[in-house]
């Protein structure tokens, strides 16, 4: 009991590689490829908003991948508040597209600070009206940030790489906008942006829709003419069998404190150790889950810690697509791990 009662001290902190955090000091900001046209903000202009002739603005700030997606999105400000501007901004991401920032010539990740202004225009008509992202108080027909419950798969997405970019080690990205069914598959589905043009990004992008299923809505949600939206990325590393690049890990699911609790290892807890860092690689499976988990490193050795990370795998499941536009499963992911015990209340 008393071993039980300690190991509830200890916390597990996982994080994401550290190529994913922006660079403090890029030699070359991240540049803009494609930015919104009117036409784009328009098909994501709030309903509410539009049908009452209001204009309004959203500040969004984003990290910039080292492909030049977008990705992390967060709304920094609107005006006018609960008008759903917003989350418009928002939905407007996956079709965007940057030149990464560099560092020694290289790219790394950056960030960005985008104001986007709606303006109010003429009277709402059609398809115009048909553009209020699930979950707003608006009228549910589009669906800008989806989350999947299945997606390409790693080798089906390389399988798809454009044979002209390959040869030339050419990268790009294509977004991709659908129709949903009522089963949560995609249908009628229309480019929306590539970058760059002439090497078949779009057409090969499209030719993944049939792998993409929607995640579970609420009951009273009807689908039925609802549009959504997918990017991919084609980055040449994918065409490195040796490499399994899966850009920014997003996990859906992480061990709970018990769990971690029960594989803290007793040697180290008779010891007290009361901290540890362990790194895992392991493939990315089925549903996101990952498996085939190797120990990298572990501080300090002799305790288990590795072993007690590996026993936690199932416990870990990641997003099966990226938001940058990157697959998942038949991917690897490096995960640092962290044991830690919490400080102790400061004295009254």
């Amino acid at each position: 009991m008393k071993r039980l009662s300690a190991v509830a001290l200890f916390v597990l902190c996982v994080s994401t590689a550290a190529a994913q955090e922006p660079d403090p000091a890029p030699d070359k900001e991240a540049e803009w490829l494609r930015r919104p046209s009117p036409a784009d903000l328009m098909a994501v202009y709030p309903t509410a908003a539009l049908e009452r002739g209001l204009g309004g603005k959203a500040i969004i700030g984003c990290k910039v991948s080292l492909q030049g997606a977008l990705f992390d999105c967060e709304v920094l400000a609107e005006e006018p508040q609960g008008m759903g501007f917003g989350q418009a901004a928002l939905a407007l991401t996956p079709q965007l597209q940057m030149k990464p920032a560099l560092r020694d010539g290289q790219p790394v990740i950056g960030s960005l600070r985008m104001p986007i202004e709606f303006k109010a225009g003429g009277p709402p008509t059609g398809s115009f009206l048909r553009n209020a992202a699930i979950g707003s108080p608006f009228r549910r027909s589009f669906i800008g940030q989806p989350i999947w419950s299945a997606a390409p798969t790693y080798d089906e997405a390389v399988a798809v790489y454009p044979e002209r970019a390959a040869e030339k080690r050419v990268g790009g990205s294509a977004t991709i906008k659908c129709e949903l069914t009522e089963e949560r598959g995609l249908r009628r589905c229309t480019t929306i942006s590539e970058s760059p043009r002439g090497y078949g990004f779009a057409k090969a992008a499209r030719t993944l829709s049939d792998r993409f299923l929607l995640a579970p809505v609420a009951e009273e949600v009807d689908l039925e003419g609802v549009e959504t939206q997918y990017r991919v990325v084609f980055d040449p590393a994918m065409l490195d069998p040796a490499r399994r690049i899966v850009g920014r890990p997003d996990w859906r699911s992480l061990p709970s404190p018990g769990d971690v609790g029960g594989a803290y290892p007793a040697k180290a807890l008779d010891e007290g150790v009361s901290g540890a860092r362990v790194s895992m690689d392991c493939l990315v499976g089925a549903g996101g889950q990952v498996e085939d988990c190797r120990v990298l490193s572990e501080t300090p050795a002799g305790y288990g810690f590795g072993e007690a990370a590996r026993a936690l795998a199932p416990h870990f499941r990641l997003s099966v697509w990226t938001e940058e536009g990157l697959p998942t499963m038949g991917g690897r992911v490096t995960s640092p791990m962290r044991y830690e015990a919490p400080s102790p209340p400061a004295a009254p």
